[in-house]
């Protein structure tokens, strides 16, 4: 047995009616056995929340799930939350409208790495992401994990950054999708940085998770500017280090889970002009601490 197949070790749940299959060594999980377009007893609730807080991102094929039954899912984790941008546009917090991404469409051709929402003051605790259309080709998700990028630093490193905070601000996404000017620094007004730790616990699992992102986090609070622009950039390269990463090629049907504390993920653009429309909900949750 080589070492990928020795990683994808499967538990089962139920009298192995459900089985989770490991996907890489530090997160990720695809599992079989539970119906998502059913409805959601207390006891799938419950072990979709486990085994969340244990693989950070759970991955579902051929769900046959629809917008309703995928708000559903999301109610496992908290209530639902419009984005800050669409909301200004009248989308409700309950409403679930689909993304068709791409370099001529309504959103994101690709994106930077980052966690959803962080220039919040209560970032989404979790995401979930369903694949309607899917190119043939590209178009697939990275995740990567705040827990291992974390735990793999050395001591003196963690010594430093362990009392640190950071400013986050959703500039970036801002310029991309607000175009009337007013409208963009009325917005930039609002969510002019909100401090998170650097390093966070999270609030299930207890572990510590490295909580910066290339998308959001701008700067470190407290150093001065060469030296603040120095660590953050170090922290943020962790990221992309594929000892922590797992990668997903959608399907239609094909729903994503993933821990919004624990993760981090990116959009890679390679599709060109290929059609491609995910749906997402994402469910609320509390300010992040150390």
């Amino acid at each position: 047995m080589n070492a990928v197949t020795a990683l994808k070790v499967a538990e089962t749940y139920d009298a192995g009616a459900i089985e989770v299959i490991r996907v890489e060594a530090n997160l990720g999980a695809e599992v079989h056995g539970i119906d998502l377009a059913a409805p959601i007893t207390e006891s799938t609730a419950a072990l979709l929340r486990s085994l969340l807080w244990e693989h950070q991102v759970l991955f579902f094929r051929d769900t046959g799930v629809d917008n309703e039954q995928q708000a559903a899912i999301g109610r496992v984790f908290g209530p639902p939350v419009a984005d800050s941008i669409a909301k200004r546009r009248g989308v409700k917090a309950e409403d679930v409208q689909p993304m068709n991404t791409g370099p001529y469409a309504n959103a994101y051709y690709g994106t930077p790495w980052h966690a959803d929402a962080t220039y919040l003051e209560k970032p989404y605790l979790v995401s979930v992401l369903r694949s309607v259309i899917a190119p043939e080709l590209g178009g697939d998700t990275l995740w990567s994990s705040g827990v291992s990028a974390y735990e793999g630093l050395s001591q003196d490193v963690k010594d430093r950054i362990d009392t640190l905070t950071a400013i986050h601000r959703p500039n970036g996404k801002a310029y991309k999708l607000i175009t009337d000017k007013a409208d963009l620094d009325d917005y930039l007004g609002r969510y002019n940085g909100v401090q998170h730790p650097v390093v966070i616990t999270h609030p299930f699992s207890g572990r510590k998770v490295l909580y910066v992102n290339e998308g959001f986090t701008e700067e470190l609070v407290g150093l001065p500017e060469g030296e603040g622009r120095e660590l953050l950039d170090y922290l943020k390269q962790r990221f992309s280090q594929p000892e922590h990463q797992v990668r997903l090629k959608w399907r239609p049907g094909t729903v994503a889970i993933w821990d919004n504390r624990a993760v981090q993920h990116k959009g890679v653009a390679d599709y060109g002009n290929a059609q491609r429309q995910l749906v997402r909900v994402v469910a609320a949750g509390e300010r992040p601490s150390r």
